[in-house]
């Protein structure tokens, strides 16, 4: 009997090892959790307000296993935790609540590759309704440890916020602490973007918000900004984005 796998569990087939947890304590000592995911050379991006201002007690992946991409590349990994080698990267734009990290494990082990949705393909008209799958670390009551959630999703709606001029998705999934930093995968095997706060109404609690995800190009601005681009992301989508910008 031929179990015909979904495309949204290739996605996590692929992915899982790229997603890592980040464990920290705000500035009153409470303990909190948020999500980040590796986007090559041990480059990891994560929502700005999970590491501005805390102190960080662990960060660290937790699939453990083989997986395959595409044609069937990709490679074996092991769950660990993860140490970072500098301070945190923000964006030059205060309002933009994005952030980088440079980790290493000490067992010099990797992480599986997220790469992004070429930022040219990334037009709201070609978005609406397309299916995604939403990775992340949301606290579960119950569990002994952190654990990796998933959820099918699709694009709901797209438009430029008036708080801080920036295009944000709104996807189908309930917004959650913990899943902020996180992944915004699409089939085949990219990333639209990266989870950010929850758009709320006054004071509600996160859960009665929407869940946000920003696309790619206001990342690779972080990147390019402090010389932290993987080599890859400015070859096939940075270098060709600004050239068309260009020729414009």
């Amino acid at each position: 009997m031929t179990t015909t796998v979904s495309q949204e569990r290739r996605l996590y087939d692929a992915f899982a090892p790229g997603v890592a947890y980040i464990a920290f304590e705000d500035s009153s000592g409470r303990p909190s959790i948020g999500t980040c995911f590796h986007i090559g050379e041990n480059l990891f991006v994560t929502a700005r307000h999970v590491v501005e201002h805390h102190k960080i007690t662990k960060i660290a992946t937790t699939y453990t296993g083989v997986t395959t991409v595409g044609g069937g590349y990709g490679g074996s990994y092991t769950a660990g935790e993860w140490r970072m080698t500098a301070p945190a990267f923000f964006h030059p734009k205060p309002e933009h609540d994005l952030a980088a990290l440079q980790l290493q494990r000490p067992d010099q082990q990797s992480a599986s590759q997220i790469p992004f949705l070429d930022v040219r393909d990334d037009r709201p008209d070609e978005l609406l309704l397309r299916k995604i799958v939403v990775m992340g670390f949301p606290p579960i009551p119950g569990s002994r440890a952190p654990v990796l959630m998933c959820a099918s999703a699709e694009v709901n709606a797209s438009f430029v916020t008036y708080f801080d001029n920036q295009r944000i998705h709104i996807v189908s999934c309930l917004a959650r602490g913990g899943f902020s930093g996180g992944p915004a995968l699409t089939p085949p095997h990219h990333c639209l973007g990266i989870v950010t706060r929850a758009v709320l109404k006054d004071s509600l609690p996160e859960e009665l918000g929407f869940m946000a995800v920003v696309g790619p190009l206001p990342i690779l601005e972080l990147l390019d900004h402090h010389h932290i681009m993987p080599r890859y992301l400015r070859d096939e989508i940075w270098e060709p984005h600004k050239r068309g910008t260009k020729g414009t």
